[in-house]
């Protein structure tokens, strides 16, 4: 069976357009009219492999499918196929009752390909921004030791706790980033709008000014006179430093600093460690070699410190170092993490002893990030609060003057 693309009418007269699939043209054509659509356009969106130079195909290579919405389709995949399916009749199935079109397209687009003999990993190897290296290694494995449907389980709970992960590290750093913003907008609305109208009151009784108001007074003026030329140097300050930063030598200074920063050296350790942790713990579990294994694992993790010390292991695994030992040398992933790796090591359960590891790293970091959420709020509350109490003082400082000498 081929994947085809179809525009048709439906019984409204609206224009709908899908994928679906069939041995030829004449048949989807006939299961469209059957289905009450009007078949307008019907073309075969199989493509040969080999054939690079085709536009469509470079363009569903690029696609992104979404965390969330892989682990969901590899749930599916695992399910399929240990009801007894073949890997062509899953992928069909799979096309079928997918609703995003980049999925239904990147699925659609493998099946072609294992129809024409490629295997499952050899097709997901050309789509890298689809599947990430776990992936491919994974399956790859899979495929030789006839034990598919259960690595795809493995990957699907690790994908679900990879997604789980990342919403927890956005949170703790999206909200506080939002109340910042929103407290920053309050303060210059104050500052920019109310502060003059009300001060201006001030300026015709000739009365002395306390210090406070002053400085009040001229910051709005400045920010009424050149607001917009402080955005928009402020945006171009940002966008340079964001810029800065991705190149190699700042990047790994930024990451160097992040791990001797106290309090953020074990965030940064906790985050990447679970995440080296769990690809490590998915692809030994599958069968991976160790030291496939740990190349893949460099690519989850963030920081460019804790990349090149796992970089450096793995050259000194290859050389016959136990990787308790490698992974110890640099000094910056977290002691419990290297003593679990040695006691796997030394077991003979390495893959177990690795789940564990990231389990148990990944629980210190929820409480660090529950906590970290649960200070940084209120914190950020009073700090903006307290510099809403100064607007407010400075509007206000110059009544109080006025009204003891009224009393007076």
């Amino acid at each position: 069976m081929a994947a085809f693309e179809y525009q048709a009418l439906n019984a409204s007269g609206k224009t709908v357009k899908g994928i679906t699939s069939g041995d030829h043209v004449k048949q989807v054509r006939a299961e469209l009219r059957a289905q009450g659509l009007m078949p307008l356009d019907v073309k075969s969106i199989s493509e040969n492999a080999a054939n690079k130079s085709d536009k469509r195909g470079k363009n569903s290579r690029r696609i992104k499918i979404r965390t969330n919405d892989l682990s969901i389709l590899t749930r599916q995949m695992a399910t399929l196929l240990e009801s007894g399916m073949t890997i062509e009749e899953t992928l069909s199935a799979l096309v079928k009752q997918s609703e995003g079109h980049k999925i239904k397209t990147v699925i659609s687009d493998i099946r072609s390909l294992v129809t024409e003999g490629y295997s499952l990993s050899d097709a997901i190897a050309l789509y890298p921004n689809s599947f990430p290296e776990i992936y491919r290694a994974s399956i790859s494995a899979g495929e030789q030791s006839g034990t598919l449907d259960s690595v795809l389980e493995r990957l699907a709970d690790y994908l679900e706790d990879s997604h789980a992960m990342q919403q927890k590290v956005t949170q703790a750093i999206v909200y506080p980033i939002f109340l910042f913003f929103v407290c920053a907008a309050i303060l210059v609305v104050l500052i920019v709008v109310v502060v003059p109208k009300i001060v201006g009151v001030y300026e015709d009784l000739n009365q002395e000014l306390p210090t406070l108001t002053k400085v009040v007074i001229k910051l709005s003026d400045f920010l009424v006179d050149y607001g917009v030329f402080v955005g928009a140097f402020l945006f171009i300050f940002v966008v340079a430093i964001r810029f800065l930063f991705r190149q190699e030598k700042p990047r790994f200074w930024l990451h160097t600093l992040y791990l001797k920063i106290l309090g953020v050296r074990k965030m940064v350790q906790n985050i990447d460690s679970a995440r080296m942790a769990r690809t490590l713990s998915i692809m030994v579990g599958s069968g991976v070699p160790i030291l496939s294994s740990m190349r893949a694992s460099e690519g989850v993790m963030k920081n460019v410190l804790l990349q090149s010390d796992l970089q450096s292991a793995t050259e000194e695994v290859a050389q016959g170092v136990s990787i308790g030992r490698a992974l110890s040398r640099g000094g910056n992933f977290p002691p419990l993490l290297v003593h679990m790796v040695s006691s796997g090591e030394n077991s003979g359960r390495l893959g177990h002893m690795l789940e564990k590891a990231a389990a148990a790293t990944e629980n210190e970091m929820q409480t660090r990030i529950g906590m970290m959420v649960s200070l940084l709020g209120p914190c950020m509350i009073l700090f903006m609060g307290g510099l809403v109490l100064l607007v407010i003082l400075a509007v206000l400082m110059p009544m109080f003057q006025l009204q003891e000498m009224i009393n007076f």
